[in-house]
């Protein structure tokens, strides 16, 4: 089956294939554009009226930060409006490789919908001491900011504000809420609310946070360890890789998943485990291929560390026990991993979110992770490549006055204050996202500023909601009115990726013996009166520069453009951002690294007893520090005859973080694809066993309750064999404290759907705080006793 076909059924489908629409050979034929505009329902004028660009087509690029991962964007613009999209042929991300076609996944197109929303936020916003909102221009937006981030920190200290910027496309939200500003508390999407466990487990054990991606294209044997590559992917070259890996070597797919997920249907062996159970089928794959002598002897003993421990661990799981606790043959266990270690080192297994997401996720993860160093398939070509990022100029490198980083000796509550001495975490991480709430009753953040990121979805909701609403200065930096703009005491408008000079600086991609580096300038201006990110970080320096005395914040009055910025930080590799965007394509291949680059001196751990901070950790959360077995429950929720299923929320390859949620283009995709584009209800979906759907009276179509021990919502059923019984999930990033684009004031109106994190209280890894999104509830017909 060829990439275009899998892909297609994944959702991913090139512009070019798709009926109605512009494709990139047409545009470049018709003569009469304006009629592509129509074909695309119709484009947007920046003052948000309908029009058909009629003007010469011209062409530019763009970089997609929908989930931060940079597939390129081929941008065609009439009249300052953009038209189309496609990929980037050849794009490390977004493509399979040298000529090869790029496409664009339904998050990459929504920047269509997304650039000319006349829905958008669209002027800077105040509120007044009467709590209304008021429109402000933006030297007004800027005074008042800096007027009170200074109060604020007079009457609570800088350190009481959490940063909670996320995937921005400039590299200085650090420098202004860190450095200049002072504040140590950072959260952020990736350790604590993605895949802590995954994440940092890598770099404890050697091989870096970079663990979760295997070199695919020359692999022999893969698995798809609770992921869904061929539709939740960080860059399409994932899953194009994968196809390639099938096509052009013969390569084993695998796919542990509870769901029969697209990529399961695509694979050579299912996995359907019962969920929380990784950690024993990674330790009974273990016992096979240490009992059958399948490891890399070599390897374990000149570049281990720990064996005999791990050893002894797997030896307590036999395929047979794990069958019991995983629901899974022992047969079908042992040829799995005979067939893994095998192919090893031409094997990789990709990891991530599915298995970091749940109290026991980090044993889980180290369990598997374990097996990249028993077979030693690592940086082995289809292996557990070690990516290599360019090196590009830090912000200290290219900026030309001296600062004092403000917050450089200041400890984050978490770690300085005794209230949280039962928290694990604290010796890990300087915060964990579920203890934000408590935080703020404990008086220790009293203000946050957030970008591109909606926190009220990634944990315990209404805990956050009454946090947010008890701070005493809430900044949104956002294109749309979601959870946190609603509530914020300053909103400032940001222009979205199409409009802003973007710089991304890559490791993991279909090209892997190259560092590599994309970017691209606006392919149109900010529409109505937003600015992009950099331009309102440097607006507020300026504005505390004026009400200060302090000089530090006059540091990016050194550049006169993000453009001019971002040439400093090319300036290490010989590039500038016009060089970069200004040929055929919008990326540059760098120097060529070989496999192997580890050296003698290498060293994999197994058992994490030299990492003093885990150890102590371990310590406290009653955990051993090498790989071992931790049942279900024992962090997080059990099941109970009350709340009797397991739920847990899951992406979808349509939608991101809530970012492009209230698109109906793509909520309409997302019913169609789940065959109920009829019914009047846009919002996400529960997917249950129609055993568990019998027991409860529930069809197709009937609109749920969903309750857990602190929280309940409704939403629409689909019944399907593909759900494991008593397991049931949802697609996150909906309902309630969503963005919303209709309705006569999109502030005001609760989204279809519900947001799954109201069902959360504060379960979480108790090593890093990632939050624990696997819930004890029970579902019932909506209305019902």
């Amino acid at each position: 089956m060829t990439d275009r076909v899998v892909l297609a059924a994944a959702g991913v489908v090139p512009m070019s294939e798709r009926e109605g629409t512009l494709t990139r050979r047409n545009l470049l034929k018709t003569a009469g554009a304006a009629a592509g505009a129509a074909a695309l329902g119709g484009c947007l004028s920046g003052d948000g009226t309908d029009s058909a660009p009629s003007g010469e087509l011209s062409t530019a690029f763009g970089n997609c930060w929908m989930c931060s991962h940079n597939c390129g964007q081929k941008a065609y613009v009439q009249d300052g409006t953009v038209v189309n999209l496609t990929g980037v042929d050849g794009h490390p991300r977004g493509s399979a490789g040298p000529d090869t076609e790029g496409t664009l996944c339904p998050k990459g197109l929504a920047q269509l919908d997304k650039t000319h929303d006349p829905k958008r936020i669209k002027e800077p916003h105040i509120r007044d001491e009467d709590g209304t909102l008021r429109k402000v221009d933006w030297e007004t937006a800027f005074e008042e900011t800096a007027k009170r981030l200074v109060a604020f920190a007079e009457e609570n200290g800088s350190e009481t504000f959490l940063d909670a910027t996320s995937w921005a496309e400039t590299s200085i939200f650090r420098t202004v809420w860190r450095d200049l500003y002072g504040s140590p508390e950072r959260i952020s999407r990736g350790i604590h609310v993605c895949a802590g466990p995954t994440f940092v487990t890598g770099g404890m054990m050697g091989v870096g946070s970079n663990n979760r991606v295997p070199d695919y294209q020359n692999s022999e044997y893969i698995i798809a360890w609770g992921r869904n590559i061929l539709n939740s992917f960080a860059g399409q070259f994932e899953a194009k890789g994968v196809l390639e890996a099938i096509e052009e070597n013969g390569a084993t797919l695998v796919t542990i998943d509870p769901q029969h997920t697209i990529t399961a249907q695509k694979s050579d062996e299912w996995m359907p485990i019962e969920p929380r159970t990784d950690g024993a089928l990674a330790l009974a794959m273990a016992n096979v291929i240490i009992e059958e002598e399948l490891y890399d002897e070599e390897f374990v003993e000149n570049h281990t560390y720990g064996f005999e421990a791990y050893r002894e661990a797997a030896a307590e799981m036999p395929p047979e026990e794990a069958a019991e606790i995983t629901g899974l043959d022992a047969d079908q266990i042992r040829r799995v991993a005979r067939g893994f270690a095998e192919a090893a080192p031409q094997a990789g297994i990709s990891v991530w979110t599915g298995t970091a997401q749940a109290g026991n996720g980090w044993k889980a993860t180290q369990n598997i992770t374990a097996l990249n160093g028993l077979v030693g398939n690592i940086d082995r070509p289809g292996g557990l490549r070690l990516w290599k990022y360019p090196a590009t100029a830090s912000f200290g490198q290219v900026c030309e006055e001296d600062y004092t980083p403000r917050a450089e000796y200041k400890e984050p509550a978490l770690k300085k204050y005794d209230e949280y001495s039962d928290y694990p975490v604290r010796h890990i991480e300087g915060i964990a996202h579920n203890l934000v709430p408590e935080m703020v009753d404990n008086d220790h953040i009293n203000g946050i500023v957030c970008h591109h990121d909606d926190p009220l979805k990634d944990g315990n909701a209404d805990a956050w909601i009454e946090a947010i609403e008890a701070m005493d200065l809430v900044i949104s930096i956002d294109a749309y009115w979601n959870g946190v703009s609603r509530r914020a005491d300053i909103v400032l408008p940001e222009a979205t990726q199409l409009e802003k000079d973007t710089l991304g600086t890559g490791n993991w991609s279909a090209y892997p013996n190259h560092k590599w580096i994309t970017g691209s300038k606006a392919a149109v201006d900010p529409q109505w009166n937003t600015k992009p990110d950099f331009d309102i970080l440097t607006g507020i320096a300026d504005a505390m520069a004026e009400r200060t005395d302090n000089d530090d914040w006059t540091i990016f009055q050194q550049w006169d453009s993000h453009e001019e910025y971002i040439d400093d930080q090319l300036s290490t590799l010989d590039l500038t951002l016009e060089e970069l965007d200004s040929g055929e394509t919008n990326y540059e291949l760098l120097e060529e690294y070989d496999y192997e680059q580890y050296g003698e001196d290498f060293t994999f751990r197994f058992d994490l007893d030299q990492v003093s901070s885990f150890a102590t950790a371990a310590e406290e959360a009653g955990m051993d520090t090498a790989p071992e077995w931790i049942s279900p429950g024992t962090y997080g929720d059990s099941t109970s005859e009350e709340y009797p299923l397991e739920f847990t929320d899951v992406r979808s390859v349509f939608f991101s973080h809530g970012s492009n949620q209230p698109h109906e283009r793509l909520q309409d995709q997302f019913a169609k694809r789940n065959q109920l584009s009829e019914e009047d209800y846009r919002g996400n979906y529960l997917y249950l066993h129609p055993r568990d759907a019998e027991e409860r009276g529930i069809e197709t179509g009937d609109l749920v309750t969903i309750e857990s021990k602190s929280g309940s919502g409704d939403l629409m059923a689909i019944v399907t064999e593909r759900a494991r019984p008593g397991f049931v999930t949802s697609q996150y990033g909906f309902g309630q404290t969503s963005a919303i684009t209709t309705g006569e004031d999109a502030r005001e109106r609760s989204a279809d759907g519900m947001n799954t994190m109201t069902l959360h209280d504060t379960q979480m890894d108790p090593i890093t705080g990632q939050v624990d999104r696997h819930i004890a509830v029970d579902v019932t017909p909506a209305g019902g006793d």
